[in-house]
């Protein structure tokens, strides 16, 4: 009798382990992840080492998609991307306060109203978008001296078209 609760109890604590893998391992963009690759989107990555730049972006080869496994491109279909289409993107939104807004890592945009108008504006090569500042753009280093990063990890303006319900 108390052999048949034990297994009920260590088959109830499994279970909601797997549930709770499957809840808090949902895919997210730009998350170091433990292969210590950060996903961009469903086939773009950059590495979590000290070492590499964070901004030096790899895309998978065709039909791949980017993973948490060992192997970093898994081909489509084979295994789940790390980051899919849907998953958030985390941008500043359109609001009364702002008169611009990242709409990537490095360009901007104008807001009217809460919402963009205009054409988004690329910063310099090797420079970042960056309202914080108050200078539009800033190099590498500024980027990584805040804690938060970059204030849109969106790789370019042009993704918020190819989404259904961009996050502005």
């Amino acid at each position: 009798m108390q052999y048949t609760q034990l297994l009920r109890v260590l088959c109830s604590i499994v279970i909601i382990s797997y549930m709770a893998v499957l809840v808090l391992g949902d895919t997210k963009c730009n998350v170091c992840q433990p292969n210590n690759v950060k996903c961009l989107n469903e086939t773009h990555f950059s590495f979590c080492a000290d070492a590499v730049p964070s901004d030096q972006v790899i895309k998978c080869p065709d039909g791949q998609v980017c993973t948490s496994l060992l192997k970093i491109c898994f081909p489509k279909g084979a295994t789940e991307a790390s980051c899919t289409p849907d998953a958030e993107i985390s941008c500043p939104p359109c609001s009364g306060s702002s008169l611009f807004v990242c709409t990537s890592r490095t360009t901007f945009q104008m807001c009217d109203e809460g919402k963009l108008i205009g054409q988004a504006t690329k910063c310099k090569d090797n420079t970042f978008c960056s309202m914080k500042s108050n200078k539009y753009c800033v190099d590498r280093c500024e980027i990584t001296k805040s804690e938060s990063g970059f204030e849109c990890d969106r790789e370019s303006p042009l993704d918020v078209l190819k989404n259904k319900s961009p996050k502005y």
